[in-house]
């Protein structure tokens, strides 16, 4: 038997990490995401059917999954981990031809990116929006601004000079808190690469390198 002191201990990091877990914000979309459904058993006889199936959101935590079962809406809501188990039940045999997936939606979490202490270690969800700002190097610098999506850790968007209005494409990944990713320069299409981390919660740290020339600068989320 656990000695009082560590079983009280165990409840309640059980509960504070079922609390982190549970703070979604249903009234506040942030962007797509992709679903699958695998369909793990099945039974029933005529006219009375039901399988167990398991949901899973690129996403992760704070997603719905909206399908239909043989034209019947369905939604499933994933508040942790990436996979919901969901029990179906139908009048006819139920198969992966039963099931459509319509819509995989990712949703805010106020303790997305928090990590066990409290402190906060970026989720990819931060990066989502308009940013704006100045880059460059001493003196010399422009305007940029940035619209980026996020799906899962991917992040897509454009980057558009200011001064000149020349617009690239952003598709990025984030990785431990960090948004990474490269593209060809529309003056002679050689690659630059882009390194973007958090400043504060609404500011970020730009910092663009290209044949050993580094561009940096803050934006502000708008």
């Amino acid at each position: 038997m656990y000695p009082k002191p560590i079983l009280v201990t165990a409840c309640y990091v059980a509960l504070t990490s079922f609390a982190a877990a549970a703070d979604c914000n249903f009234d506040k979309p942030i962007g797509g995401c992709r679903a699958t459904i695998s369909i793990d058993s099945i039974s029933g006889s005529k006219g009375s059917y039901s399988a167990e199936v398991t949901v899973k959101s690129s996403a992760g935590a704070c997603s719905k999954v909206e399908y239909f079962l043989d034209n019947t809406p369905q939604t499933t809501v994933i508040r942790s981990g990436s996979s919901e188990p969901e029990s179906l039940f139908g009048t006819k045999p139920i198969t992966k031809k039963s099931i459509l997936i319509r819509k995989c939606t990712s949703y805010a979490n106020a303790n997305a990116g928090k990590d066990n202490a409290g402190d906060v270690a970026i989720g990819p969800e931060f990066f989502e929006g308009r940013w704006q700002g100045s880059v460059g190097m001493l003196l010399l610098r422009a305007g940029l601004v940035l619209d980026l999506s996020v799906d899962g850790n991917q992040v897509r968007g454009t980057s558009t000079a200011q001064n000149s209005g020349e617009v690239v494409q952003v598709n990025g990944i984030v990785s431990g808190g960090v948004l990474t990713y490269t593209y060809e320069q529309p003056a002679d299409g050689r690659p630059a690469s882009v390194r973007i981390t958090r400043k504060s919660a609404n500011s970020i740290s730009y910092s663009g390198s290209a044949g050993g020339v580094t561009l940096s600068g803050t934006l502000q989320r708008l």
